[in-house]
């Protein structure tokens, strides 16, 4: 009896992964008249920017803030028309202390009196090293939008003393060295900490972990050489606030939401529940992808947007290229340590320690931040590392409710919260129902110094461990960027040198996502720069200047 043929589908391009950057990158490539598959295995979109359903009836997305979102994948995939809108904060961000919050208003000047009243003279240092960091970054040349060179490279574009002398301390000292240099306050530093270091899994001692704070001064100096990455810059973002970009209606999910009907306006064949097993090659490069059940999907380019672990450990064969390449890969250290706690409550208490000056509703529809001192931010992450808790939580949260309150049906409210450092392995034993019922009960506790009473509103409560969130979202050792986001492994080397421009040795085959420049959080910026070197090398391909 013969077997039946295993069924087969004919496309210009396939994309390996439904996260936000796949999606961009598949409406981008749709948009150029590209006949597009993308295949997610998960059942729904977005990974963890995408809907998901924590409590009965109670989706929204694991992450929380779009501040860093490209304004141009907005605007060029017309995102507004399809649904996409935003809810301007004022302020963008509480960041909670023992002495009272820090409140980021969009005023500068409100800032300002904030951070002098720290420590005299602490706005103008501030204000100070966040502008040298701005001219470095435009010395630097590097922009957002292209892969950058090596860091020997761009070390040798700066000739000035003090301008090599600030390259050194951000890339090649530690953030704790660089802030204590320019600052007093130690609520300052933690402010310009929680933002460098988000949920990286390594201490601001360690040298490199300043460059977290070079993100934004290199968008900017984008939008000053003509690319539309930045938009235009207000209080906040000058001030490395973030939050700027303001809150979707709909959580984060609705970036996802608009990302797929734009895929699917250009034609995009969107497949999920659809894993893939093995990615296809021959003499010639990459033919496509076959799934477990072998369905193939044929297309001479494919854009693989998974993380670089889970690709060369299971979807490319040795023969596909150098195989130290993978080794190299795969030698890679994916530290995570995200913890998720969503809670439902019945009503939503003031918050303690808001200054006499600021309105408490629009406080409280901003994201909130815990990380009190630079101390304590070390503490609690050297001990995540040694797979034990810190004092101190280090987290960030938002209640989504306030900006979309369609996410419940009555008038409950959810509030989102990320905790960082949470041990992947704990040093004495596995996660379990208790382990995370204890850790997810502490976050709530801590919680309570901002929200006092809140643990007596809670109606309904999901608390989700690092295990859990890897094996949820495909997250390699639940680690949200792909990878450590150090100067060493994103300055022409994420996630190698041979693929750091996206291509690969494999003719035809490229990579994107979080595990490329410029690394994770939700940007969209990897999956357009992917986008178009494909495009740029098609129009070579066909004979067009590109």
């Amino acid at each position: 009896m013969r077997r039946p043929q295993p069924s087969r589908h004919h496309y210009d391009a396939v994309i390996v992964g439904g996260g936000h950057n796949g999606l961009v990158t598949a409406a981008y490539l749709g948009r150029a008249g590209l006949r597009v598959a993308l295949l997610e295995s998960r059942p729904g979109l977005g990974g963890p920017c995408g809907a998901y359903e924590f409590l009965p009836g109670r989706r929204l997305a694991f992450t929380n803030s779009p501040g860093s979102l490209n304004p141009a994948v907005v605007a060029e995939l017309e995102l507004a028309r399809h649904g996409l809108r935003f809810v301007r904060v004022d302020p963008t961000v509480v960041h909670r202390f023992d002495e009272g919050c820090f409140i980021g208003w969009r005023d500068p000047a409100r800032v300002d009196a904030q951070l002098d009243a720290f420590a005299p003279g602490e706005a103008a240092r501030y204000r100070g090293l966040i502008g040298g960091l701005e001219r470095l970054g435009a010395r630097l040349g590097v922009h957002l939008d292209r892969t950058p060179p090596a860091l020997d490279v761009l070390k040798k574009r700066l000739t000035g003393a003090a301008d090599r002398r600030l390259f050194e301390l951000v890339f090649e000292g530690g953030l704790t060295a660089l802030l204590d240099a320019h600052l007093v306050s130690d609520r300052a530093k933690a402010l310009l900490m929680l933002l460098a270091l988000n949920a990286q899994l390594v201490p601001p001692s360690t040298p490199g972990t300043a460059v977290g704070l070079m993100m934004r001064p290199f968008a900017l100096a984008a939008t000053a050489a003509g690319s539309p990455y930045a938009g235009s810059p207000d209080g906040a973002e000058r001030l490395a606030l973030r939050g700027s970009t303001g809150l979707p209606v709909g959580s984060m999910s609705a970036i996802v939401d608009a990302l797929e009907s734009a895929c699917r306006a250009h034609g995009v064949r969107v497949r999920t529940g659809t894993p893939v097993a093995r990615v296809l090659h021959g003499p010639d490069g990459v033919r496509g992808v076959v799934t477990p059940t072998g369905e193939e999907f044929l297309a001479p380019r494919v854009i693989s947007t998974v993380n670089p672990h889970h690709l060369f450990r299971d979807l490319l064969d040795a023969e596909a290229m150098d195989p130290g390449i993978g080794d190299a890969v795969l030698a890679t250290p994916m530290r995570g340590s995200a913890f998720k706690v969503v809670l439902e409550v019945d009503s939503l208490p003031s918050y303690a320690g808001l200054p006499d000056d600021a309105d408490p509703e629009a406080v409280r529809a901003c994201q909130f931040r815990f990380g009190s001192a630079p101390k304590t931010i070390e503490a609690a992450i050297s001990a995540a590392l040694e797979g034990r808790t810190g004092d101190e939580i280090l987290m960030w949260g938002l209640t989504p409710t306030l900006t979309s309150p369609g996410l419940t049906p009555g008038t409950t409210h959810l509030i989102s919260l990320n905790a960082w450092h949470a041990p992947y392995r704990p040093h004495d034993g596995p996660w379990d129902t208790a382990r995370t019922e204890r850790f997810g009960r502490r976050c709530v506790e801590q919680l309570g110094l901002l929200m006092p009473g809140i643990a007596d509103r809670i109606v309904d409560h999901r608390f989700m461990n690092p295990v859990e969130m890897e094996r949820e979202l495909g997250l390699a050792g639940s680690n949200i960027t792909h990878g450590d986001m150090l100067p060493a492994g994103l300055f022409g080397a994420r996630p190698h040198p041979a693929l750091a421009g996206y291509r690969t040795p494999l003719p035809g085959f490229y990579v994107s996502g979080s595990g490329t420049w410029p690394g994770g959080y939700v940007t969209g910026t990897p999956g357009r720069n992917a986008a178009t070197t494909v495009l740029r090398d098609l129009g070579q391909e066909r004979g067009v200047r590109p």
